[in-house]
């Protein structure tokens, strides 16, 4: 006798799938009238991919606005940039306060102690006067002294006139010069290798000023100085300034102490930049510019 044989029914990945697709019908009908108002073809895989769908973009929705609104600063834990600028602000300034109440502190201290007497006795009151008073001997000159006067007396014996260098530097010390021009001193003073003037570094088209009252005395262009401009003032003093892109003055004007005379140039063969090449020569000597004015 034959048994009965049972029929498996669709099983695994195969059969979840089939049922996934099994269309099924969304029908809306009207209870009174029994009339069909909507329907809607639809399986399982369908609804379930629009439940993920419309999941996701829920939540993108809810994400978005909690990030690029004010509404995150309502999520407990969290803190935004002026916040975080607010803490570290508090933190200085209780620092600051607790370096003030610390000082304010010892100031009260010392002032108690000032107030009490309390303070220690200061050294300068604890020293005792000297018992031993200086005698004529110790308030004579030494060796040393003694020869260096002499040397010097020697060298001065037979001088009509005082050291040039002493009495020009007294002469000029009373003179209130203007600096021509403000910047870096590249190149100084040296009478030996024959550069009797500094070399000032400042920007281009600067305005040089006159760095006494005086006379212009020459406005005119060489070779090696470029556009040259020098000036006779009193105390047998001249001035001269090299190297200019324009002159603003020519011979014969008279000019005033800290009045632009020309403008900040590179011109001459002896120059490598614009800048400005100064001297000064009292008596007709050159003399140190730095000795008397500050370029920097």
């Amino acid at each position: 006798m034959a048994g009965k044989v049972k029929r498996k029914g669709p099983g695994g990945w195969r059969g979840l799938v089939r049922r996934l697709r099994s269309r099924y019908r969304l029908v809306l009908i009207n209870d009174t009238t029994f009339e069909e108002r909507f329907t809607l073809r639809l399986n399982r895989l369908g609804v379930l991919v629009l439940a993920v769908v419309s999941l996701v973009i829920y939540g993108s929705a809810i994400v978005a606005l909690i990030v690029l609104t004010p509404l995150k600063r309502y999520i407990p834990g969290y803190s935004d940039q002026e916040t975080r600028l607010n803490a570290y602000r508090s933190t200085f300034m209780a620092d600051s306060l607790t370096d003030a109440l610390d000082e304010q502190g010892r100031y009260i201290e010392n002032l108690r102690a000032v107030l009490t007497g309390e303070l220690p006795a200061d050294s300068t009151s604890l020293q005792r006067p000297a018992q031993v008073k200086p005698s004529a001997a110790d308030l004579s000159p030494g060796t040393y002294d003694s020869l260096l006067r002499a040397k010097l007396d020697q060298e001065d014996r037979y001088a009509l006139t005082e050291r040039r260098e002493s009495s020009e530097r007294r002469e000029l010390a009373t003179v209130l010069f203007v600096p021509p021009v403000q910047g870096v001193l590249t190149a100084g003073f040296d009478a030996q290798a024959r550069h009797y003037g500094v070399d000032i570094v400042t920007k281009a088209d600067e305005a040089i000023k006159s760095c006494l009252a005086g006379t212009v005395t020459l406005a005119s262009w060489t070779t090696d100085a470029g556009y040259v401009i020098q000036l006779q003032h009193t105390n047998g003093l001249v001035s001269v300034y090299k190297h200019n892109r324009v002159l603003l003055k020519k011979a014969g004007d008279r000019v005033k102490a800290g009045e632009a005379i020309a403008i900040v140039g590179d011109t001459g063969k002896e120059t490598t930049g614009p800048h400005l090449h100064f001297e000064l020569w009292h008596n007709g000597a050159p003399v140190d510019p730095t000795a008397y004015m500050v370029f920097q």
